[in-house]
């Protein structure tokens, strides 16, 4: 199939019209017409119905289009990587970072590190836990901050502190009078709806830990209404009065001047999830990895210890 044929059953999908088509294509509609023509006898089966309802594809023509929209796809995939050859960055180092502490904490120590080592260029990975885990294990990442890592086999993991969960509600009733410190089963009694950031996130299961183990309640108790998969539509459905929600203290204090929420002190201990630097144990790290990676446990251990001061 010629890209030309892909853009001609492209645009004839769309518009679902002939006129329109040829129109859009800058072609006449005699001249469109004829080129469908042209497509149908060399694959030698009719790929378009015309009705008085417009023209739609037939079974034939729905496979071309999917096929079309493949190619289109690594056509966009070509022009990706061929621009990011004008980019000409090559980094010498790869860290991974979680969406949470990882890209509060990392920026500064990089910049710490490329003031002492200029010739640095650092690709700074975010994701979620399970990304970036992965792409350790292809040796595409040279190590990687993230939170609440499970042990698993050939990975290191080494903890640098400890972080803690805010409790943040909508800033209306009944959160907003209910008696502090709140305690957690006035949570269960109301029925009060939550937010889940990520069901399977580590940070979801160190909630679900903390409560089984000091009140014998998981999650999944607290009338769970709403999974969302990012910190700014968590925030943003805790500020619609979704529900409430259990947010990294970073996350809290970057949104510490959105109005509409409020902190809830829960009448429980601190809910605590550890921040970790991971490493492919098989990964051999260049001199340049191994120094940001030394220099970054050794850093962040102190950042993380004094902004838990702060807290």
């Amino acid at each position: 199939m010629l890209i030309e044929d892909i853009e001609i059953f492209k645009v004839v999908y769309e518009t679902k019209s002939i006129s329109q088509a040829a129109e859009r294509l800058y072609i006449s509609r005699p001249g469109l017409s004829q080129k469908i023509t042209n497509i149908e006898a060399r694959y030698g089966v009719k790929l378009f119905d015309r009705t008085s309802q417009g023209v739609f594809p037939t079974q034939a023509g729905l496979i071309a289009i999917r096929f079309a929209n493949r190619v289109r796809a690594l056509e966009s995939d070509l022009e990706a990587e061929i621009a990011a050859l004008g980019e000409c960055f090559e980094p010498t180092v790869t860290i991974g970072a979680s969406l949470a502490d990882g890209v509060e904490l990392l920026p500064k120590i990089i910049k710490r590190f490329m003031d002492e080592n200029p010739s640095t260029r650092v690709h700074l990975e975010t994701g979620y836990e399970p990304e970036i885990l992965q792409k350790m294990y292809n040796f595409e990442v040279d190590f990687a901050i993230l939170e609440n890592v499970p042990l698993t086999y050939g990975f290191s993991v080494e903890t640098l502190g400890y972080k803690e969960l805010y409790c943040l509600a909508p800033d209306k009733a009944p959160y907003n009078i209910l008696p502090r410190p709140v305690k957690p089963d006035v949570f269960l009694k109301l029925q009060l709806p939550m937010i889940i950031y990520e069901w399977d996130s580590g940070r979801h299961m160190v909630g679900d830990r903390h409560f089984r183990e000091h009140h014998g309640i998981s999650l999944k108790d607290f009338h769970p209404v709403a999974c969302f998969d990012t910190h700014e539509a968590m925030m943003n459905g805790i500020r619609a009065g979704i529900g409430w929600g259990m947010i990294p203290e970073a996350i809290a204090r970057r949104y510490r001047n959105m109005s509409g929420i409020i902190r809830v002190i829960q009448d429980t201990p601190p809910v605590t999830y550890p921040v970790n630097l991971v490493k492919h144990t098989k990964h051999v790290l260049s001199h340049e990895a191994a120094s940001l990676m030394e220099f970054t446990t050794l850093n962040l251990t102190d950042l993380v210890a004094r902004d838990t001061a702060k807290t």
